[in-house]
């Protein structure tokens, strides 16, 4: 395992890296969607995957408290700030990692659509990033749309 890859070597990692990388997008994204079909929002979080004994190792959900503006309780929840918060806290936990996700609520303003955006990393220097769009219902108790995953670029934050 590499101490402290400085780039995104996705293209040299292997098999069992991608494996944890899909493990950590494809869990990531279920979350994100079972928060959008029961509560209609949800917040910054992250998945974490713990190497184990097993080939499979385990999956941990990871959040941070957002900030509240006690001068205007309705205020809304600074996402970013929690984004930052996260990226804190799976920096000084990384060691207990093999591979994470970062995901979050996003607006796409050129499609005016909303998406559910997830970052994933492995500790071998990969990362790579997927965005998808999500509808809500037209109408109370109609189902969520969400479109194919679709790949973006991907920077390290949490191996830089």
């Amino acid at each position: 395992m590499s101490e402290n890859p400085t780039e995104n070597r996705l293209a040299e990692l292997g098999e069992a890296a991608h494996q944890d990388l899909n493990k950590v997008l494809g869990t990531a994204l279920g979350v994100a969607r079972e928060q959008l079909e029961t509560n209609g929002v949800f917040l910054p979080f992250a998945i974490g995957l713990e190497p184990d004994g097993d080939a499979e190792g385990e999956l941990r959900l990871l959040a941070v408290q957002p900030d509240e503006d006690e001068t205007d309780p309705e205020a809304d929840v600074d996402a970013e700030a929690m984004m930052d918060d996260l990226v804190t806290l799976l920096i000084g936990q990384r060691e207990n990692f093999v591979a994470v996700a970062l995901v979050s609520d996003v607006t796409l303003l050129q499609e005016e659509a909303d998406a559910v955006h997830a970052l994933a990393e492995h500790s071998l220097g990969g990362a790579v990033a997927i965005i998808q769009p999500y509808s809500s219902p037209a109408t109370e108790g109609g189902e969520w749309t969400f479109e194919d995953p679709a790949p973006e670029p991907a920077e390290l934050r949490i191996w830089a």
